[in-house]
């Protein structure tokens, strides 16, 4: 996933660039401190020429090992990132910082840091695993309400409120 310049010249007579590799990012572990672990990480991409741009149409498929957000316990995300990245071919071209255009560092055109970016930047804030009966449910003094509460439960009255309660009540009475 790496190419000189020279390289995307010849390649540039072909008309398309076709990347279909399996990559293995464990430096990622080191650049996110939520990321537990990286399976390989597939990348597909299908690149077009234009005059001075190659685009590349990137799609990344993966799984990452992140922490439950309530039980801290080992989640398996997984991940498919969409991407259109556009590198210009030009050694010393001079860009505004709106552009929102690749370089070529040296000589050479690399995926892998833009991977490892794309992937950094979709790494979830809250990861919510499916082990229900290791899951606390209510603590002290807080409970998980869910959508499905019965409604025929009494809202309780706070004791330090209940006086107020009965006071409403004789005003009522008279």
């Amino acid at each position: 996933m790496k190419w000189s310049l020279m390289q995307l010249s010849k390649l540039r007579n072909l008309g398309q660039l076709q990347v279909n590799e399996t990559i293995e990012l464990q430096e990622l572990i080191a650049l996110h401190p939520d990321i537990r672990a990286v399976q390989p990480v597939h990348v597909r991409a299908n690149a077009s020429f234009t005059s001075n741009q190659l685009i590349f149409n990137l799609r990344i498929t993966g799984e990452m090992t992140l922490p439950d957000a309530r039980t801290l316990n080992d989640v398996v995300y997984p991940f498919e990132i969409e991407s259109i990245e556009p590198f210009l071919l030009e050694v010393d071209a001079t860009l505004d910082d709106s552009d929102d255009i690749n370089v070529p560092i040296g000589n050479t055109v690399d995926l892998r840091p833009l991977v490892q970016e794309l992937i950094l930047l979709h790494v979830p804030v809250q990861v919510h695993g499916d082990d229900e009966e290791n899951q606390l449910v209510q603590g002290k003094g807080w409970t998980i309400l869910t959508e499905e509460e019965p409604e025929d439960v009494e809202p309780k009255i706070d004791p330090r409120l209940a006086g107020l309660a009965q006071f409403f009540k004789k005003d009522q009475d008279s």
